[in-house]
């Protein structure tokens, strides 16, 4: 037999020992873990509107660790349809997942509920489930899955409480656990994340063990008498995901330098510095700091 013909032979046995019967049709296919699958990690930012120096330097904070992790991407938008669009590129170029969407956003707690902001789009219980006013956030849950995480970081988020009565304006409940709910349904089976209290942006946000998002302001009109159910709940956070049905307290969180979410081992009130840093500031306050607010 001639030397061609032997290799021609071998080759074609090998062929026929590897081969798929059916072209595959018959073999099970391989069950992959989504937590192998590349994750990215966003962390969300509003466009600054002026020339507003926190803002930037949150901003800068986050784009330094975006250039050093590149499963980390910051991202600045004047709205969700501008925020939708830019986490769906990077996603879609690098065929991923989200891991941690960050939202930093601004809470208003004279409006007397919860609420998140990007651009001129507000978020809160009272627009959460119209499907006209969440199209583009709805967009992202293509990219989501059960181990997605995202976090409502802006004060009063998951806030349960009752904001008193000031200024002329009704006592009224703050709903964030309508918001966390609603955007749950929005992303089937991620775990969403809001706060009781303030988010804050010290140094070290992105460390975890840090309780750099926990704490609270310095300024004098946080101290009138109507924060009082904000300063009883720092550093405390909820949880609430569609798979488990449960909305429920977990410990303070924190930001790891690729901008995952972390649940921290204590909670931020659970430590005795912290417990006496708010019973000092609690017994400072008084009714009336907070004018026409």
């Amino acid at each position: 037999m001639k030397p061609a013909l032997l290799i021609v032979l071998f080759f074609s046995f090998l062929y026929a020992a590897n081969a798929d019967p059916g072209h595959g049709k018959d073999r099970p296919r391989e069950k992959k873990d989504k937590r192998s699958v590349q994750r990215i990690n966003f962390y969300v930012v509003n466009k600054p509107k002026t020339l507003d120096l926190f803002s930037r330097l949150v901003i800068w904070r986050a784009r330094k660790q975006s250039m050093l992790n590149k499963e980390f991407v910051m991202v600045i938008a004047s709205s969700s349809k501008e925020a939708s669009e830019k986490i769906m590129e990077h996603l879609q170029k690098k065929n991923a997942v989200i891991g941690t969407l960050w939202i930093d956003s601004h809470g208003r707690y004279a409006n007397g509920y919860s609420s998140f902001i990007l651009g001129n789009d507000e978020f809160s219980y009272r627009t959460i489930g119209d499907s006209n006013h969440t199209r583009y956030l709805g967009q992202l849950a293509a990219y989501a899955d059960e181990h997605t995480k995202i976090g409502l970081g802006s004060c009063y988020s998951g806030a349960t409480y009752e904001k008193p009565a000031c200024n002329g304006k009704p006592a009224t409940r703050m709903n964030g656990d309508s918001l966390m709910i609603g955007m749950a349904r929005l992303f089937p089976g991620a775990t969403v994340y809001g706060t009781e209290g303030w988010v804050m942006t010290k140094p070290g946000t992105f460390r975890s063990h840090s309780y750099a998002l926990s704490g609270f302001p310095i300024q004098k009109r946080f101290k009138d008498e109507v924060y009082r159910p904000v300063w009883q709940n720092m550093g405390v956070w909820n949880r609430y995901s569609t798979s488990t049905q449960k909305f429920e307290k977990v410990n303070s969180i924190a930001l790891t330098r690729t901008g995952e979410i972390y649940i921290q081992p204590v909670t931020y009130l659970g430590q005795e510095k912290y417990q006496k840093r708010q019973s000092r500031n609690m017994d400072k306050l008084e009714p009336g700091l907070l004018k026409n607010k």
